[in-house]
């Protein structure tokens, strides 16, 4: 494949550290940092505590009570693409894809980590790249959202592969393209300066009714939170301090 060259680079690191009782799940971009911490029985979800460290709006912190929907939920060998008994509008975008994972992941004991990264990431020609630890597991031209590779994503669009990801793909490669998708979708945003939108609502137009935030009514009142957008993210080893080195430098 011909390599894409762009100054414009969007990394997205998630680490899952698991015990026999707990889940600890912490992801930062440029744009949020979330950590939270599930507590569970090894069958089902017992406790949810979320720490919103960095987020585009006032109002995202809100969105924690929301979370308490997933208590009793069944863990998980294959990760759920929605789930009918929870409204994923009225979540954190975010966190609820965390925990989405999450679900899967807190049935092994460890710790794992994903590293995404987009290369052009606002841009109609991107390159969208994830690790899981050190194996590369997507390796993605993008043309907008549709997917051109070398595997069976090839020709598939983002916007509309998850029926025919649940039908086709195996449990790993389900979970590798949840977590890369969003990634991708949030890597646009690269090349918009939010701190001169003054709230959510001025964006309701595009993301009406997308999640906790942009619900009417609230969105007017989720004020922006003006220097949060890291610009100094120049690899995976700035995200996350503290949390251990990056297992992929790339």
């Amino acid at each position: 494949m011909q390599v894409l060259q762009s100054p414009h680079v969007f990394y997205r690191r998630v680490l899952f550290d698991v015990s026999a009782t707990e889940c600890q799940v912490a992801m930062e971009d440029e744009h949020h940092y979330f950590v939270l911490n599930l507590g569970h029985d090894g069958q089902r979800i017992t406790s949810i505590d979320s720490t919103a460290r960095r987020t585009p709006w006032t109002s995202c912190p809100q969105a924690a009570s929301q979370l308490q929907a997933f208590i009793g939920q069944p863990l998980r060998q294959r990760i759920a693409v929605n789930l009918p008994e929870i409204d994923s509008k009225q979540q954190c975008t975010h966190q609820y894809d965390l925990l989405m994972v999450a679900l899967a992941q807190a049935r092994q004991p460890g710790r794992r980590e994903y590293l995404a990264k987009v290369i052009g990431a606002m841009h109609e020609y991107r390159h969208a790249e994830l690790w899981l630890d050190d194996e590369k597991l997507l390796d993605w031209r993008l043309r907008g959202t549709v997917i051109h590779s070398q595997d069976e994503f090839d020709q598939q669009d983002l916007r509309s592969i998850m029926p025919w990801a649940e039908q086709t793909l195996d449990d790993r490669k389900l979970e590798a393209l949840y977590v890369q998708r969003r990634a991708v979708m949030v890597a646009a945003s690269k090349g918009v300066d939010l701190d001169r939108i003054p709230n959510a609502g001025v964006a309701m137009r595009a993301r009406a009714g997308a999640c906790f935030v942009f619900q009417p009514g609230r969105a007017e009142r989720a004020i922006r939170v003006l220097g949060n957008t890291r610009e100094d993210v120049q690899g995976p080893e700035d995200l996350l301090a503290g949390w251990q080195e990056p297992v992929v430098r790339v």
